[in-house]
């Protein structure tokens, strides 16, 4: 019994360590969703991606409609989140890498409490907050902010970070729930069709 015990303080440590979960993970369920997707549960069948509408920082609207034909990354997470913090700075080394490249589009994704946005259960603080974060970790990728919670909903967001990755095609290649680390991102970019 008090192994168990102990397996089981082990295992919630782990999480804890590698993802930040939301304040309300209710709102969105996966199996009332048919455009979430979860490559890790084994599953090989294709799902197209969400044509989220979300606001970049000086507000014009931008939708993954905008880079179809072009594979697409996007980093979901929280200025509060310690393990998204931690990953950033590889993260921006990796858009360093890649920005170049025509047919490759590298996001990240925030969900701010700011009444514009319209987020009913917002998971981050306002925009201001966020992007003094943003300027503070010195990344350059474009952070996107959520509006009317679509983002987080239709993609399945229960924890931060979270990594999608969407085919040319615009399907769901990929959703990686955790940390992730530079060799990993970078291979599962380079497998984007």
């Amino acid at each position: 019994m008090k192994k168990l015990a102990l397996l089981s303080i082990f295992l919630c440590g782990v999480l804890a360590l590698t993802a930040c979960s939301t304040k309300n993970s209710s709102n969105s369920d996966s199996s009332n969703n048919s455009n979430s997707s979860n490559s890790q549960s084994g599953e090989n069948k294709t799902v197209t991606a969400y044509n989220f509408s979300a606001m970049d920082s000086e507000g014009k609207t931008i939708t993954l409609n905008d880079y179809k034909g072009k594979k697409v990354y996007i980093n979901m997470w929280a200025s509060w989140c310690k393990p998204c913090l931690n990953e950033i700075p590889e993260l921006e080394k990796t858009y360093q890498k890649l920005k170049d490249r025509k047919d490759f589009i590298f996001l990240s994704m925030t969900s701010p409490k700011d009444e514009i946005f319209k987020n009913q259960n917002p998971a981050d603080k306002d925009k201001v907050t966020i992007l003094e974060k943003a300027n503070e970790l010195g990344i350059t990728y474009p952070i996107l902010f959520d509006v009317n919670d679509r983002f987080i909903t239709n993609y399945n967001i229960r924890s931060f970070p979270t990594h999608i990755f969407i085919n040319s095609d615009g399907t769901i290649a990929k959703k990686i729930v955790g940390m992730i680390s530079t060799e990993n991102l970078e291979k599962e970019i380079d497998n984007l069709k």
